[in-house]
């Protein structure tokens, strides 16, 4: 899978925790930099490493371990190299802007049409459901580096937009409208 370009096994500098194994190479827990271990559930290299945001996410390191299905340990992942190791793919790496939406619904094929009609492209897609909140969060990348007509499209459509990158015109705008504003102000 990825995990072979991924895994470290020695700690990173200033790495605050860094995954440890016994003598014969089962996983044993999370060491702080103390050197106190702490126990946390690994990432097995049968999953996607994209998984791996989720233990990120939960556990709150800024590390997660990597096991075989024995539990042998195989080597520890940095939130960073994760993190450069996503930035490097090639839906990253095109041309465009990218959107985050949240709803009850995922991005149907009539907003996909509509943003089509402004003139974007959906370069790549992805969704989760989150059980706890039941709502759908939706990354898009679209082929055209201002999101703007596109977040006004779904926003109309009665999407929630979280954000967008690059922001575009419309956070200009408001910028540039504010700066109006405390001028006006200060008359």
């Amino acid at each position: 899978m990825f995990w072979e370009e991924l895994l470290q096994t020695e700690r990173p500098e200033g790495q605050n925790y860094w995954p440890v194994a016994d003598g014969q190479g089962r996983y044993l827990g999370m060491a702080s930099t103390s050197g106190a271990v702490i126990d946390q559930r690994a990432c097995s290299n049968q999953q996607h490493a994209v998984e791996a945001l989720e233990l990120f996410a939960g556990l709150k390191l800024d590390a997660v371990a990597v096991v075989d299905s024995d539990g042998t340990l195989l080597g520890g992942l940095s939130a960073q190299r994760l993190t450069a190791w996503m930035g490097s793919q090639w839906c990253f790496q095109l041309q465009g802007s990218s959107l985050w939406l949240q709803g009850t619904q995922t991005l149907s094929g009539s907003w996909i049409c509509a943003l089509e009609e402004e003139g974007y492209r959906v370069v790549a897609l992805a969704t989760d459901f989150d059980r706890a909140s039941a709502l759908f969060g939706t990354w898009v990348r679209l082929d055209q580096p201002d999101p703007t007509a596109a977040v006004e499209t779904l926003e109309r459509m009665g999407a929630t937009v979280l954000g967008s990158f690059p922001h575009g015109r419309r956070h200009n705008d408001a910028q540039e409208n504010l700066d109006h504003l405390i001028h006006y102000l200060n008359l």
